[in-house]
C-alpha cells in the first residue's frame, strides 16, 4: 500500500506542476487554479494504473442522509463566523500581501471545480486507501501532511507560516474524516465541505496571510478536531 501512496503522492506533484506550466503558458487567469485538479488526475491516474487492486473513488453516497451534507456546510461556516467574531475583536491588522482577485465572480465559479478536483485524489483514494491499513486518526493527520506542501504561497512567507498551515490542515482532515468516513469518503460531501472553506476564506483576504490570524484559525479548527475525534472516536480510535 505504501508504494502505492509513493506513487500517489509524486503523480500528484507531476500533475500540480504540468497544470502550473499549462495556466502559464496559455494565460489562464490566476482566479482559476489549474493546479488544484492535480490530486484528482493523478487518483484518476492510479485507477488505471492498479485497477487490480479494486480501489473504488465514491462520489456520490446515496443513501447519506441530507443532515450530512448540511453539516458540511455549516460547520466551516460556523467557524467562519466565530473566527471573523474573533478576528474583529482583536483587531489583527492586514497582512502587507493579500491574495488579489481581478475577477471575484471567476474565483468562485471555479471554486466548486477545484473543490472536487482536490478532494477526487485527498480523500476519494489517499483517505480512503489509508485508512483500511492505519485507522482513522493516524490516517487523516498524514492526509493533513501530504496536503500543506501544495499551499505554495503560504509556504513562500517562512517557517512559522508553514507550520501554522500544518496543523491547520491536519485539523481539516481530521474533521473531514469524520463527514465523510461512514460514506465511503465521498468526494461530493467533502467537496462541499471544501468549497464553503475557500468561500469564507474570502471573508479574511485581507488578513489571511497574517501570522496572528493563521494562529487564531488553526487554534479554532483544532478545537473543532478534538469535538469530532470526541464525538466520533469509534472511528477514529477503534478497539
Amino acid at each position: 500500500m505504501f508504494v502505492r501512496i509513493i506513487v500517489f503522492y509524486g503523480l500528484t506533484w507531476f500533475f500540480l506542476i504540468l497544470l502550473g506550466g499549462v495556466q502559464q503558458a496559455a494565460g489562464v487567469p490566476a482566479e482559476i487554479s489549474l493546479p488544484q485538479w492535480g490530486p484528482g488526475l493523478a487518483a484518476l491516474l492510479m485507477l488505471v494504473l492498479f485497477r487490480k487492486d479494486g480501489h473504488k473513488i465514491t462520489f456520490h453516497a446515496k443513501d447519506t442522509p441530507a443532515l450530512r451534507y448540511l453539516n458540511a456546510a455549516l460547520i466551516p461556516a460556523g467557524a467562519a463566523l466565530v473566527l471573523w467574531l474573533a478576528a474583529s475583536l482583536l483587531r489583527i491588522p492586514p497582512a502587507q500581501e493579500s491574495p488579489i482577485y481581478n475577477s471575484l465572480l471567476l474565483a468562485i465559479l471555479w471554486m466548486p471545480l477545484g473543490a472536487l478536483g482536490e478532494e477526487l485524489g485527498w480523500r476519494g483514494y489517499l483517505n480512503k486507501r489509508l485508512d483500511a491499513r492505519l485507522g482513522g486518526l493516524v490516517a487523516s493527520l498524514l492526509v493533513g501532511l501530504l496536503w500543506m506542501p501544495i499551499h505554495l504561497p503560504f509556504l513562500q512567507r517562512g517557517p512559522l507560516m508553514a507550520v501554522l498551515l500544518t496543523v491547520l490542515l491536519m485539523a481539516y482532515s481530521v474533521v473531514l474524516y469524520a463527514l465523510t468516513q461512514e460514506t465511503g469518503f465521498s468526494v461530493l460531501l467533502a467537496g462541499l465541505f471544501h468549497l464553503v472553506i475557500n468561500l469564507t476564506n474570502l471573508l479574511f483576504l485581507d488578513v489571511l496571510y497574517q501570522p496572528a490570524f493563521m494562529a487564531l484559525n488553526a487554534g479554532l479548527w483544532v478545537l473543532v478536531a478534538v469535538v469530532s475525534v470526541v464525538l466520533k472516536r469509534n472511528l477514529f480510535l477503534p478497539k
